[in-house]
């Protein structure tokens, strides 16, 4: 089958290499052998880049099925009924959908994708009990915040983004998947534009992956994290110097309440949840 090129305007342009990489099949056309191409050692472990960086089909082992997630959940040891496994699979095919278009993720594939998103956000609920509206600051195409709603049905969370296509992005997750549990609250987080005494949201617990540094982050929800809640960071395990700096900048103001070092499900790749809770005012 030749493959479709990609219009560069036009509401009903096509958003991959080929519709059997957006569909969550094989590409038909044959691949040539990994030594005889120009695809890294990080393309093959699920990270875009290189000539064909939005052909899902080149980085999946199996055509994308939803069986097939059932089973790379299971390998994993990571069980979720069967009503969540429809969400995820939604989820993922909503990614493979917008991706090319808004360049969402350069994670590809659905074995990367199930363990390095869906897994790696939904797994710090084994050491974080949430306490909603949980704001997820930085949120992306939705994450940890997306998976963490559909693991906890029962909790409410407010997902903040200000990137417009990414907010859109959101919006149409959000109606797809159905999911009561989430509202959108598009503005920005960086450290240049912060929320601060305006954020007139209600919030429980604030969760973020990847934004910054511990410090700034502690600073800029001050004004209206709850007495008590905790403000929890999904890092790398080399996060020693932003602990240490954000126990000295804010004393009796915040105290480090969870510090957890774990792998994701049979792999050696490290992470660290890192949890401070709002001290009581006196």
């Amino acid at each position: 089958m030749a493959r479709k090129k990609t219009p560069r305007s036009g509401a009903g342009k096509q958003r991959y290499a080929s519709q059997g990489a957006s569909r969550g099949h094989r590409n038909p056309a044959p691949r040539r052998a990994a030594s005889e191409t120009s695809i890294s050692p990080n393309r093959r472990n699920g990270f875009a880049g290189g000539e064909r960086p939005y052909d899902y089909s080149a980085y999946e082992s199996e055509p994308a099925t939803r069986e097939y997630m059932a089973r790379l959940f299971a390998g994993h040891a990571f069980p979720v009924t069967d009503e969540q496994l429809g969400k995820f699979w939604q989820y993922y095919d909503l990614l493979r959908l917008r991706n090319a278009e808004l360049d969402l993720t350069r994670i590809m594939g659905i074995e990367a994708t199930v363990l390095k998103h869906f897994i790696d956000s939904a797994m710090i609920l084994q050491w974080f009990d949430p306490v909603g509206p949980v704001l997820d600051i930085g949120s992306g195409p939705g994450f940890p915040g997306v998976p963490l709603a559909i693991m906890r049905p029962d909790v409410p969370f407010l997902l903040a983004e200000s990137r417009g296509k990414r907010v859109r992005f959101l919006e149409e997750v959000v109606k797809k998947l159905r999911l009561k549990n989430v509202a959108l609250f598009p503005k920005s987080v960086r450290e240049d534009s912060p929320l601060g005494d305006d954020f007139d949201q209600p919030v429980g617990d604030v969760v973020t992956r990847a934004l910054e540094t511990i410090p700034p982050t502690l600073e800029r929800i001050l004004p209206f994290i709850p007495d008590g809640r905790q403000a929890v960071f999904m890092k790398g395990p080399g996060c020693d110097d932003e602990v240490a700096e954000a126990q000295a900048r804010f004393p009796n103001i915040y105290e480090l309440a969870v510090d957890v070092q774990y792998t994701l499900p049979n792999t050696d790749q490290g992470r660290r949840l890192v949890s401070f809770k709002k001290c009581a005012r006196r």
